[in-house]
């Protein structure tokens, strides 16, 4: 219990720890910078250093209580109880939390070394977490916090675990497209492609959660 307590803290400062980062370099980064962005349109935005804080910190509280909502997931989840494999539920949580500790690290640092950030940059990032969010998916449990929450998905935990093991694949399987074509595709092309597999890879797993249910029925 005690090594486990040690390990939430140092999981929850490492969260943090962009937000120390930034009072180190405050004087360093100007009171007001230009973020310049690569997307479909090339543009610039003026931004304050206080408004940088005050991403930063959002990020970081968001970042620390995502890792402590899916430790503690028993505790406000009635799906969830002891005899629950709570592995996954961690993993995941772990994930997700690094993914915006780095984030916040990148924006910080952006900012400081004036650096462009570009759509392709942005795609192969986030394809990259679908990656690892597909990986875990399969394993998850029925909860009301992570994964394809629907009715008949948490009242069958058959129909849970077979949509779960479809994601899963998709999930996986779309983010190495994400990130392969985050190198091909010219950038005014990534963000609507991008957007149009997310879509997908929700509304398939969705449907047949639905058909399964149905078929069940009838």
């Amino acid at each position: 219990m005690k090594k486990q307590l040690i390990i939430n803290l140092l999981i929850v400062l490492v969260a943090l720890s962009p937000l120390g980062y930034l009072f180190i370099v405050w004087h360093s980064i100007p009171e007001t910078f230009v973020t310049k962005f690569e997307f479909p349109v090339s543009f610039e935005k003026i931004q304050s250093r206080e408004s940088l804080l005050r991403a930063t910190m959002m990020l970081s509280v968001v970042s620390a209580l995502i890792y402590l909502l899916m430790r503690n997931l028993k505790k406000i989840d009635p799906n969830v109880n002891e005899a629950t494999p709570k592995s996954s539920f961690r993993k995941l949580g772990l994930i997700i939390t690094l993914f915006l500790v780095i984030l916040n690290y990148f924006i910080i640092l952006s900012v400081r070394n004036a650096w462009i950030i570009s759509t392709h940059i942005a795609v192969a990032f986030f394809g990259l977490l679908v990656v690892c969010i597909g990986n875990y998916m399969n394993n998850l449990k029925p909860n009301l916090v992570a994964g394809i929450r629907l009715p008949w998905t948490l009242k069958d935990p058959e129909n849970w675990r077979k949509t779960h093991r479809l994601a899963s694949k998709l999930w996986f399987t779309g983010g190495i497209i994400l990130i392969v074509i985050s190198f091909l595709l010219p950038g005014h092309l990534l963000i609507p492609v991008m957007i149009t597999l997310l879509i997908i890879l929700g509304i398939i797993p969705s449907i047949y959660s639905y058909r399964l249910h149905r078929n069940k029925l009838s």
